[in-house]
């Protein structure tokens, strides 16, 4: 009781400063109902409404004061939403990005919990907005939030970007986040790198991975190494072109764990991507990715296909299908077919 009387206030202290501030609340509302099927698997097939299973259901506030002179202090909340049981995300409010900084001339600065480079780097090189269900390299390859972390961007210097990231463990003895990003983007032509190493296990390192089987299978494959601990250093290399008939998009990428005494753990990713407009409301996305544990048997697929249709400007329906197949030994298959409305506000 106490913990829900908290958030009330706070809420109520947010929306009570809005009137002294330029705050802006907005965010999306995705639903759909879906339908996985599984083959050589002991599970049932499952009929369920499902949230963000596109684009993902969020809410957010942001906003901005003109310090003069060029320079801006920001700020950005934002927290995923359980839309199909009206939950916040379990871990509590604004886990999905926590931020306060300072833009002008020079870039940008910003502290808090904000989206690591490689997560930018997903959403940037992918037809699929990355935090849905749908998102094929995300599932390969799953970046995440960098908390504790303080991030510097550059300013567009004839299209080329710089972007470093610092994420303090805060933890003695544990080694804290470094993560460097290089883009360019001029025309159709966009083209990105990113580098980044932190200590974690290999659970963790692989969630994004795991994260996108069942819970027994990613039991199956990792079992008692996943609490393994390792020096993760991740790279990735990422493309799009727009042909204006057709986007493309292009990602490969390295994992490696290092689990000290020579002992090292490395796996590879890519994931290929179009975005076609087919008529002046409605789109077709799809999305081939791949991950391969080297020296294992341990292989992850995924296939997306959607249609998304623009109702209006800020409602959308779709249809979409994700067809999975992930071998630790033997084959599994996972088949999800969804229909769904997503509303931004």
């Amino acid at each position: 009781m106490f913990k829900k009387n908290l958030i009330a206030v706070a809420g109520l202290a947010v929306l009570a400063s809005a009137a002294q501030a330029q705050v802006t609340l907005y965010g999306n509302v995705d639903l759909s109902l879906a339908r996985t099927e599984a083959k050589n698997v002991d599970a049932d097939a499952v009929t369920a409404v499902e949230s963000g299973i596109h684009t993902g259901s969020f809410f957010g506030l942001k906003g901005q004061e003109d310090l003069g002179g060029g320079l801006k202090a920001f700020f950005v909340l934002e927290s995923d939403i359980g839309a199909d049981v009206g939950e916040t995300d379990e871990d509590g409010l604004f886990t999905r990005t926590s931020e306060l900084g300072l833009s002008g001339g020079f870039g940008t600065v910003k502290l808090g919990n904000s989206r690591s480079l490689g997560f930018l780097a997903n959403a940037a090189y992918n037809p699929f907005p990355v935090t849905g269900l749908l998102n094929t390299s995300q599932g390969v390859n799953g970046y995440g939030n960098l908390r504790n972390s303080v991030t510097y961007m550059s300013p567009d210097l004839s299209g080329f970007t710089v972007a470093a990231q610092y994420g303090a463990s805060e933890k003695k003895g544990v080694s804290s986040a470094k993560g460097i990003a290089l883009n360019y983007a001029a025309g159709p032509l966009a083209v990105g790198f990113n580098y980044s190493t932190e200590e974690t296990t290999l659970g963790e390192g692989l969630g994004g991975f795991l994260g996108a089987l069942p819970s027994e299978l990613g039991g199956l494959i990792l079992g008692p190494d996943a609490a393994l601990d390792a020096d993760l250093d991740r790279w990735q290399l990422g493309a799009s072109y727009d042909l204006g008939a057709a986007k493309l998009f292009a990602q490969y990428g390295q994992n490696k764990f290092d689990f000290g005494a020579g002992d090292d753990l490395k796996a590879k990713f890519y994931q290929l991507g179009v975005s076609v407009p087919v008529t002046a409301q409605g789109t077709v996305m799809a999305s081939f990715a791949n991950h391969k544990i080297d020296d294992t048997d341990v292989k992850f697929r995924d296939l997306s296909l959607v249609y998304d249709h623009a109702l209006s400007k800020r409602t959308n329906a779709y249809v979409g299908f994700k067809a999975t197949r992930a071998q630790a030994g033997d084959k599994e298959t996972f088949n999800t077919l969804a229909l769904g409305v997503k509303h931004a506000f």
